[in-house]
């Protein structure tokens, strides 16, 4: 006004006028990561810090969680970990801590890839990759049957359960693996043995493994120990890079930064085969269907998870570019409403994995069928029996394709022609299962010399051998029943075998429990306590074993 630059009106307006202030909060991408960051510099802060995160990225992957959140809610879910890895490089492309920084309710400001949670089936993968180290291949066949281990405690046994409460028999690697059974993957900790596997995970850069292996027991190769996602991730890595392990960075100016571990972690053969089964969308269908978050229209392998009590989901996987890891539960472990690793973190991991590959490729997703990883030398695609894993021979009824060694298969020993129709003769640990399903042949025929005459047979004869004899439980023999279980779940297969072909009868107590035949158990409902378990046959003969429930 005294300036003239303004009338006395103008002025006097001016003065009534209130600043009213934006609450609009300024951009600020990845703060669990700069956090971070900022507590692992040493001395001086440097005036500039470039560090490998893809922004871009960072701000897809915050959309993509604030679309999923109405779905989250839905399912008890209040917390989110991303981490987004460039294979290549080991260099970090994204991080996400908790899905909302500011959730002070739900603990917002937690780090969430760098807290050790249960990560469920998605550590079997490594213990396939160990079984592949030492001699087995995709068309191993294991045992999915009822089965108990021994454990640390002296007459404890482990009796592992599959998700669906069933049991399929024998199972190729790739179908055990693909399709996440639990009780072949417990068969195959069991063979390696647990401080085995132990040293294997911790060599694949798993931090969190600091108790002997009788803490962990067999449950290891199902998740049962807690992980980082950030160290699970950069350990799913070496595979999509041919079985080199490369310790992951934060910043670009590697001048600056201390040289990097790495080392390999398995051979090219392994990584390739665990790439093709956890990418093998045929191989897990029987198990989870086709379609859905675990499919993408280029190569990608990828695996879930799901922790006891559904505390946490998971899902990890990897294409040629990049590996995807997400974490989905809650930090103060409330559980999950009806949620699994491909309902709660699996569609996240769709859309992160879609732009993550997006952006690495320059906004093109072309080639579709370049693969993750390269075939190595030595392998040829070989016809298989799809029952046996062995060689197929003429009478094997269902057969497929799988990459072997060179000579490595075996003919066919499970199928025969027989009087012109064809004859499975079942392994003596398929047995049992096989007539539980209406599969075991009445009077498979006695192997024979040269000129036709019968072989001495090896069992012990008839006068020798017990009339019953109760197979399982074993004597003193001490089950837990698991409170994380639905208690349909928690059952005891009784199996008994008699010299003739008839009914057991069971009783446990003295009291009728069911009936089953020879071949075929008797699933009884767990009951705390100490029970004596009685067979008895349809003669009147009898065989007894006690047990503890606790």
């Amino acid at each position: 006004e005294a300036t003239g630059a303004l009338t006395a009106a103008q002025a006097a307006e001016a003065r009534e006028e209130r600043l009213s202030l934006s609450r609009d909060p300024a951009p600020f991408l990845a703060p669990h990561f700069v956090e971070m960051v900022l507590g692992l510099l040493e001395g001086a802060r440097p005036a500039r810090l470039e560090t490998t995160i893809d922004a871009g990225l960072q701000g897809d992957i915050a959309g993509i969680i604030r679309a999923q959140r109405p779905s989250l809610d839905r399912h008890g879910a209040a917390n989110v970990a991303v981490v987004v890895l460039d294979n290549a490089r080991a260099e970090w492309l994204a991080w996400e801590g908790s899905g909302d920084y500011f959730d002070g309710e739900h603990g917002g400001a937690i780090n969430g890839p760098l807290t050790a949670r249960q990560p469920g089936s998605a550590l079997k993968p490594f213990t396939y990759g160990l079984a592949f180290e030492q001699g087995l291949t995709p068309a191993t066949v294991l045992p999915d049957i009822p089965s108990h281990f021994p454990t640390a405690e002296p007459g404890v046994l482990y009796s592992p359960r599959n998700y669906d409460g069933r049991y399929r028999g024998p199972l190729l690697a790739r179908a055990a693996l693909a399709g996440s059974e639990n009780v072949p993957a417990v068969a195959l900790a069991s063979e390696l043995g647990v401080a085995a596997l132990l040293r294997f995970l911790t060599r694949a850069g798993f931090t969190t493994f600091d108790r002997n292996p009788s803490y962990y027991g067999l449950g290891v190769t199902l998740g049962n120990a807690e992980v980082r996602l950030d160290e699970l991730v950069a350990a799913y890595s070496a595979f999509a890079r041919g079985g080199r392990w490369v310790e992951p960075t934060w910043r670009r100016d590697h001048g600056a930064a201390p040289v990097r571990q790495e080392r390999d972690l398995v051979s090219a053969r392994t990584a390739y085969w665990v790439t093709d089964i956890l990418a093998d969308h045929e191989a897990r269908e029987y198990i989870f269907g086709r379609g859905g978050s675990l499919e993408f229209d280029f190569p990608v392998a990828v695996k879930t998870g799901t922790s006891q009590a559904y505390h946490d989901n998971w899902t990890v996987g990897y294409a040629r570019d990049v590996t995807v890891g997400v974490w989905v539960g809650n930090f103060d472990r409330t559980p999950l409403r009806n949620s699994s690793g491909v309902t709660g973190a699996g569609p996240i991991f769709h859309a992160v994995m879609q732009a993550a590959v997006r952006r690495a490729r320059s906004g093109a997703l072309r080639p579709e069928h370049a693969p993750i990883v390269a075939r190595p030398d030595g392998l040829q695609a070989r016809e298989i029996c799809a029952l046996s894993g062995m060689a197929a021979n003429l009478w094997c009824p269902t057969r497929r394709r799988e990459w072997m060694l060179d000579g490595s298969a075996l003919p066919c020993s499970w199928h025969h022609a027989h009087d012109g129709e064809l004859l499975v003769v079942w392994p003596a640990e398929y047995r049992q299962w096989a007539a539980q399903q209406g599969l075991l042949a009445a009077a498979p025929p006695q192997p024979t010399r040269a000129g036709g005459q019968p072989r001495p047979s090896s069992r012990r004869t008839e006068a020798a051998q017990p009339p019953i004899v109760i197979t399982n439980p074993p004597a003193g023999a001490t089950y837990l029943i698991d409170p994380t279980l639905r208690r349909e779940f928690q059952t005891l297969a009784l199996r008994a075998v008699a010299r003739d072909t008839s009914r057991i009868e069971w009783l446990v107590d003295d009291r009728p429990a069911g009936t089953s035949s020879s071949d075929a158990a008797f699933m009884w409902p767990l009951v705390p306590g100490f029970h004596r378990i009685t067979a008895r046959d349809q003669r009147g003969r009898a065989a007894e074993t006690t047990i503890v429930v606790r």
